[in-house]
């Protein structure tokens, strides 16, 4: 990708590149989503963060749940680098959705997401996350409750899968969607039913941009500057939200704004994963926590590389946090003895 405007979008709709970090429940955290945004001293390349979803069923959630989730409500809505945050929501129901994301714009929340696109069979059954999508009437209700309940200066967006079983009414979904008042609509390259198996379709991702005036961002395989440049060449898109990709290549925002920094580098994300098992018993995780955080990003970091995943075939099998903590150390990985960068940036 040619980089034209390096600048920091931090909405689609502004001057520059917007490449947002995806949420990915159980992963992008506080810690995680601080920890990312803090690298090279806040010149991290990412434009805004979505926190993990909080679920929403039948009344308004409490702050303190809310603040769980995204506890950059109580400093002005943005990691400590100054990176908004949005707060997302999931539920199947226009009042509590509408109440609630009042209560977190009220907190401090800059912005909220609504989740119409999580695959997961238990949200599913429980009338949240992609299972909406089978009803385009209840996209745009849900949506416009949102809308209505939150000031009109306060974005509200939403993020979606292709569809349920295939993608042949994502332009429906999308028009829903617009006519709802979303602000913009994130879609990730798969249907429900794919789950997360290949390939993505990012032309479909380009006839729901073709349908709806307002800015689609692409979302789905989104795993190197090479990735990103056919996705933009196929789906027409020149927004991005990088999920499971940013797991192996945190660096990557920073790459597609021309920064020449390693595609890879073990020692470094070595040294990554250590400080964020550190940060999260800071911040009140226990150690058990702690250990099944760095083994889900070591597991979504394994695709990027055969170290890595070599790294989480020998690590995943940790009892304890110290023994996984013991691992990192650059020593007790051959490719990391030497801080190796794996591939260099071109």
């Amino acid at each position: 990708m040619t980089v034209i405007d390096p600048r920091i979008a931090r909405t689609p709709h502004a001057p520059g590149l917007f490449a947002a970090l995806a949420p990915m429940d159980g992963v992008t955290d506080w810690v995680y989503r601080d920890l990312l945004t803090r690298m090279h001293g806040g010149d991290c390349g990412i434009s805004l963060c979505v926190s993990e979803f909080v679920r929403v069923t039948r009344m308004t959630v409490v702050p303190k749940v809310i603040l769980k989730h995204c506890p950059e409500v109580q400093t002005g809505g943005t990691t400590a680098s100054g990176v908004p945050v949005f707060v997302q929501l999931l539920g199947g129901q226009p009042e509590p959705m509408a109440t609630t994301a009042a209560r977190c714009v009220a907190m401090g929340a800059p912005g909220v997401d609504i989740n119409f696109g999580c695959p997961a069979k238990t949200v599913n059954k429980s009338d949240g996350g992609a299972t909406i999508l089978q009803f385009p009437h209840r996209l745009e209700a849900i949506t416009a409750a949102v809308r209505k309940a939150v000031p009109d200066s306060t974005p509200v967006t939403v993020k979606i899968r292709l569809g349920w079983e295939n993608a042949d009414h994502v332009e429906d979904i999308a028009r829903s969607i617009e006519q709802g008042g979303a602000s913009w609509l994130t879609i990730h390259a798969r249907t429900r039913m794919q789950g997360y198996r290949p390939p993505v379709d990012w032309s479909s991702i380009g006839r729901a941009r073709e349908a709806v005036r307002m800015p689609v961002v692409a979302n789905g395989d989104l795993n190197t500057v090479d990735a990103i440049e056919a996705c933009q060449e196929i789906s027409g898109c020149t927004a991005f939200m990088i999920g499971r990709g940013a797991m192996g290549r945190p660096r990557l925002f920073r790459q597609l704004r021309g920064h020449r920094d390693p595609q890879l580098d073990a020692a470094w994300l070595c040294e990554q994963l250590q400080e964020y098992a550190q940060r999260i018993l800071e911040g009140g995780g226990t150690e058990a926590v702690a250990l099944g955080r760095c083994k889900q990003w070591l597991r979504l970091a394994a695709p990027a590389s055969d170290v890595y995943a070599g790294m989480f075939t020998t690590l995943k099998r940790s009892q304890d946090l110290a023994s996984l903590l013991r691992g990192l150390r650059p020593e007790g990985i051959p490719s990391c003895s030497a801080g190796l960068a794996l591939s260099p940036a071109p």
